[in-house]
């Protein structure tokens, strides 16, 4: 059946209505969006012609050295013990403090990734069934809106409603893009948090499996001497039952081995605790860890330090990285903040079917539909834009400032760390020297004592120097492995190559 001209005229102006919105809302989309806000523009953090290569008394090295990122460079192999090797591959697993902060990144990566929900529409399907009894006092018309429809006063009906609703924010002012901006940035900070950690984490094993080491020979030289200690009291103890010294001289060497008996079960105190929060940082119980006691010497080599850094080596510390991120952040918040001050426009329909009787429900006569543009302008509303923009700019400039003082304190850091290199070493020569002359001075004090040319004071006081020598004699290594770690840290990485000297020692 052929329909009458004014139905036919119905359908066709109707399909012009539909194609003319549908016009306008794809045109709508399709509107070259803008981001408003300043776009990110790297500091301006030129470093001083002198840093150009830090050095250590000017000197320059041909050593390779490498700028890769992130603390991921082994750079602790270089000294060659495989229980530090396990120690820290071991925390780097089961501390607890890192496997948080990787949660925390996957968090701000989840956020990141929310952010950017609001740049594609919004779809939801809505299902209701409503029970209605309409007062009878009421004459008027119910509202467009009312579910009650056209129903006379009194009436009881039921409602049965389906619908397929549509919300799509056309981000016009790149307020959802500045958004998302922000929190990608910030996910990539908390990420470089994470990394930071996980750098802080490999230098404290390091740090605290060197100090276990040096209590380690600490204990051995204090077990040492207090064996040639006690060897010298029994010979002291028989001249003076042979007349020959008095019992002054006893007392005085009885004295000397209490002192040396006494240190030990302090060094063995500190290792114990030493131990433990090795354990702690690997993730580990009290006493789980089976690390038998060594020496310093006997583990772990004395790397060489390359003399000339590149200063660009700082800018993959995961600080500044971290610090850069969040200026990136609070940069794009500014833009975010801008976009509140113009109109939100946004495309909203909704399509379903609608129905007082159940078996009516989805004809095809039941059907209803709405769609449309929808235009929000901000006139006022108590400065609250104003403080938003007001508090990112504010924000943005604290975040410039720590930016800056970030990059200062980290030269102050590596220029600490390679000043402590150079005169570590320098004091690593002296007090080998001390403890070849004091060992020299104990012999000779032994010797002219028998000869009776001095008191038996003079041994003590040679005895208390050598073992004073010998304690400071490792405590300098091991400060000196420290400053090496420190320094590694402070670059934020290690080397790809590295020139080691020295070889493992046994005993």
């Amino acid at each position: 059946m052929i329909p009458s001209m004014p139905r036919r005229f119905f359908i066709i102006r109707k399909l012009f209505s539909w194609g003319y919105s549908l016009t306008i809302l794809v045109l709508l989309a399709s509107l070259p969006a803008c981001l408003l806000g300043p776009d990110y523009q790297t500091p301006d953090s030129r470093v001083n012609s002198n840093w150009s290569t830090m050095t250590l008394s000017g000197e320059t090295s041909a050593l390779p050295v490498s700028i890769g990122s992130g603390p991921e460079v082994a750079w602790w192999r270089v000294f060659q013990s495989d229980e530090l090797n396990f120690l820290i591959e071991q925390a780097l697993e089961s501390n607890h403090d890192l496997r948080r902060a990787g949660l925390r990144v996957l968090e701000a990566r989840a956020l990141a990734k929310g952010a950017g929900a609001g740049l594609y529409p919004n779809l939801s399907v809505d299902g209701a069934y409503t029970r209605v009894r309409r007062s009878k006092t009421i004459l008027v018309a119910p509202t467009s809106g009312s579910a009650q429809g056209f129903a006379p006063p009194g009436a009881t009906f039921n409602l049965w409603n389906a619908a397929l609703d549509l919300r799509w924010e056309l981000d016009l002012w790149g307020r959802i893009r500045r958004s998302q901006e922000a929190f990608t940035a910030e996910a990539f900070a908390s990420d470089m948090n994470r990394r930071g950690i996980a750098l802080a984490l490999i230098s404290d094993v390091g740090q605290g499996y060197f100090r276990l080491r040096e209590l380690d020979e600490q204990l051995e030289i204090a077990r040492h001497n207090l064996f040639l200690q006690q060897d010298s009291l029994s010979i002291i103890q028989a001249r003076a039952d042979a007349g020959l010294v008095s019992d002054l001289d006893v007392k005085r060497a009885e004295i000397l081995v209490s002192e040396t008996a006494a240190q030990v079960p302090e060094l063995r105190r500190l290792r114990a605790v030493q131990q433990h929060q090795l354990e702690w940082l690997t993730g580990a119980h009290p006493n789980t860890l089976a690390i038998r006691v060594q020496p310093l010497r006997s583990v772990l080599v004395q790397p060489i330090i390359p003399i000339g850094l590149p200063a660009d080596l700082l800018q993959r510390r995961p600080d500044i990285v971290e610090v850069e991120e969040n200026l990136k952040a609070a940069n794009a918040r500014i833009g975010e903040a801008r976009a509140y001050f113009f109109p939100t426009v946004a495309l909203t329909g909704t399509g379903g079917f609608q129905s007082s009787e159940f078996d009516q429900w989805f004809n095809w006569a039941s059907r209803n539909l709405s769609v449309g543009p929808s235009v929000s302008l901000p006139i006022f509303e108590g400065y609250t834009n104003i403080t938003r923009l007001e508090v990112a700019q504010s924000r943005y400039q604290q975040m410039l400032e720590q930016y800056k003082n970030t990059i200062l304190n980290a030269f102050r850091e590596v220029a600490d760390v390679l000043t402590a290199l150079e005169t570590r070493q320098e004091q690593l020569l002296h007090q080998q020297q001390r403890v070849q002359s004091s060992q020299d001075a104990r012999e000779l004090a032994e010797i002219r004592y028998r000869q009776g040319l001095v008191t038996y004071l003079d041994v003590l006081d040679a005895q208390r120097t050598v073992l004073a020598a010998e304690l400071q004699l490792v405590q300098t290594r091991r400060a000196r492995l420290t400053d090496m770690v420190t320094l590694f840290k402070a670059i934020g990485g290690g080397w790809d190559e590295v020139q080691q000297i020295g070889e493992k020692r046994e005993g």
